[in-house]
């Protein structure tokens, strides 16, 4: 039997955040993400309690023009979350995200796998996984900002 192997991807990136992990953790939510990161879109499907939790769907617009269905796969509080995000006809992609103490702060890291869907697109996921470092930088530069003021970072992503 042969097994097909599609393109797969992978990036990690660690981010040094400068509050402890029970304090970062509430915030990789779906609907808490909206209070520090400017543009964020989601659309609750399925959750219990309104926030991350585990089995919580949602969707978001994906950068392909197409809605992007989320599922939490994984949710241990203050340690780890993950996340399957399906990019239909696209792509699927594993978001695993670990924090632990570091100092006063936390130590995160952000692990995406993408594995296409559609060889077709071959040239998208590899222009969206080469974007994805500068992506995450964003990202921290974002949580500390808010981490540290209670606001939005507001500017171009």
């Amino acid at each position: 039997m042969s097994v097909p192997t599609n393109l797969r991807l992978s990036h990690t990136h660690v981010m040094h955040l400068p509050s402890p992990p029970a304090t970062v953790f509430p915030l990789l939510c779906p609907i808490r993400e909206g209070e520090w990161l400017e543009g964020w879109e989601a659309r609750m499907i399925h959750s219990a309690s309104g926030l991350a939790e585990p089995g919580c769907l949602f969707t978001t617009p994906g950068s392909d023009g197409t809605d992007w269905v989320w599922v939490v796969s994984r949710h241990e509080p203050p340690a780890a979350v993950q996340f399957v995000v399906h990019a239909p006809g696209s792509h699927a992609t594993v978001l695993d995200i670990a924090l632990e103490p570091e100092g006063e702060g936390a130590r995160v890291r952000w692990t995406y796998t993408l594995t296409a869907l559609n060889l077709e697109r071959e040239a998208f996921h590899r222009e969206y996984m080469a974007a994805t470092p500068g992506r995450l930088v964003d990202l921290e530069a974002r949580l500390v900002h808010f981490l540290q003021t209670g606001c939005c970072l507001e500017g171009a992503r």
